[in-house]
């Protein structure tokens, strides 16, 4: 045996990880673990407390509590900037020198495959318990499907080529001790479609009780407040962003189109852009996010708190510090806009002595003791799919088959932020003035970086005051070299 083994348990939600140093210890343990897994999966409830767990895990700092969203790639893309030596290095695509950098790819990549094989052991006893004793069978099924499959994608799209016959990562299914191989980034796509493809199919029947205004009366409380749960829409709103990245623009197009069609998720206001996220779950946009208090902390400390070597902030031209940053937040967002048009999202950016702040995704209502509207029915976590995304993929796949269809969705999407339609002012619709306007709307969530990386586009760099070209070296993130050695030990 290894000298460090780790005995997973899923109990009371709560996912235990117990780690051990000795062959006695682990013999010692296992029995207690395994009665209390027994336990646990012996009533529904024990199942719902358990995949509560898996998504208690999705919320932590090394996945969407802060690496999956702006913790890593926002850096990268050149949006957010941290003065620390693993910030700076991760804007200089530098990944493997600092040991900062490093550990955070390599935290990434442990708790996404850990999260995953949670996922995989509730599959499995969802699967020996069956349909006769769980009425939500397809529900927990399907979610979890849906679990397995968006973490494979995470880790497919930051560690892995675009090209389908490269060499991809483990695609893992079952939950085992057993090292499996590394698979084409072809071959992962096609399990990461297979698995959403199926949790659609589990979950379509609950698609009609997700409405706006959302219904949460429903007998199953399971069901309630659906946009904590990867649902029926927000699996296929992650299948249109997978179509998207992989290149099958018309399926991406297709399963956008479903998502926007339902009407369940309507474009906020402009009125309503400043803090339809600021650490909360929109009730009309967000599709899928998770419930979180610590995410709270995490963002005020990073992101609300200017701490020179610490903070992640905005490029800013500040005539105090005397920056002079080739492509700062306030270019990004002038592009393709017009004299008095006014972009509602810049109410996302304050400006301090020297500094700015992005507080998009910060509950900055909390942090400064104000009264939120609406307050009692917010969900407190982190929005991580909301639907303005899906015009824009949706208008970037459509582009060059379907002009008007393209033009409609890029329209919807930027009006709700302001800004005036490209029909009225009869302007030209380009994909790069759609890769500008993600870009304005992403910002900061840890997408645009994928955008670029899809394209292979040439990166302005803010850091080095230069122009990068697109390659693989940049765009592919090496896979952690422990990964490698432990292999080697098998």
């Amino acid at each position: 045996m290894n000298n460090i083994i780790k005995q997973f348990s899923i109990v009371g939600g709560l996912i235990l990880i117990t780690t051990l140093s000795a062959c006695d210890d682990f013999l010692d343990v296992r029995p207690k673990a395994e009665k209390l897994e027994r336990e646990l999966f012996s009533t529904p409830e024990g199942f719902e407390s358990a995949i509560y767990g898996v998504y208690g895990e999705m919320q932590s700092e090394p996945l969407y509590g802060k690496n999956l969203t702006w913790g890593i790639t926002e850096l990268m893309a050149q949006n957010l900037y941290s003065s620390s030596t693993s910030g700076t290095a991760l804007a200089k695509y530098d990944y493997t020198e600092n040991s900062e950098v490093r550990d955070m790819f390599a935290n990434t990549w442990t708790k996404a495959y850990e999260t995953i094989g949670y996922a995989n052991n509730l599959l499995d006893q969802i699967d020996k318990k069956g349909k006769s004793a769980l009425p939500l069978y397809d529900y927990y099924k399907g979610e979890m499907l849906g679990v397995r499959a968006m973490l494979h994608f995470e880790l497919l799209r930051m560690f892995c080529p675009t090209d389908t016959s490269a060499t991809g990562i483990p695609y893992v299914k079952e939950y085992s001790p057993t090292v499996k191989p590394f698979e084409s980034v072809g071959a992962n796509y096609r399990h990461i479609i297979a698995d959403l493809t199926e949790a659609a199919q589990l979950l379509d029947n609950g698609r009609t009780a997700i409405t706006y205004p959302r219904n949460n009366e429903q007998y199953n409380k399971f069901l309630n407040h659906a946009e904590t749960h990867l649902n029926y829409y927000a699996v296929k709103a992650l299948l249109a962003r997978v179509c998207w990245m992989k290149g099958d623009l018309a399926q991406a197009a297709a399963y956008a189109g479903e998502v926007i069609a339902s009407g369940a998720f309507p474009l906020v206001g402009e009125n309503e852009v400043k803090d339809y996220v600021a650490g909360v779950l929109s009730p009309k946009e967000t599709i899928f996010g998770l419930f979180s208090t610590d995410y709270a902390r995490t963002a005020k400390s990073y992101l609300y708190e200017f701490r020179s070597f610490y903070s992640y902030n905005p490029y800013y031209n500040s005539p105090l510090s005397g920056t002079s940053y080739k492509d700062s937040y306030t270019e990004v967002y002038a592009k393709n806009i017009g004299g008095v048009e006014q972009d509602r999202r810049l109410d996302h950016f304050v400006t301090a002595k020297g500094y700015a702040l992005w507080l998009k995704m910060v509950d900055y209502y909390t942090i400064e003791d104000k009264v939120r509207p609406d307050e009692s029915s917010l969900i407190k976590g982190i929005s991580v799919l909301h639907s303005a995304e899906l015009y824009l993929i949706a208008a970037d796949a459509l582009l060059d088959t379907d002009y008007e269809k393209a033009l409609a969705y890029f329209d919807t999407e930027i009006q709700s932020r302001g800004l005036t339609s490209f029909k009225k002012q009869n302007k030209q619709l380009t994909h790069e003035i759609i890769f500008d306007e993600y870009r304005k709307e992403m910002f900061g969530e840890g997408q645009v970086w994928y955008f670029m990386k899809r394209e292979n586009r040439d990166i302005v760099s803010n850091i080095e005051s230069r122009t990068i070209p697109g390659s693989r070296t940049v765009y592919t993130i090496p896979i952690p070299q422990d990964e490698y050695e432990y292999r080697n030990k098998q």
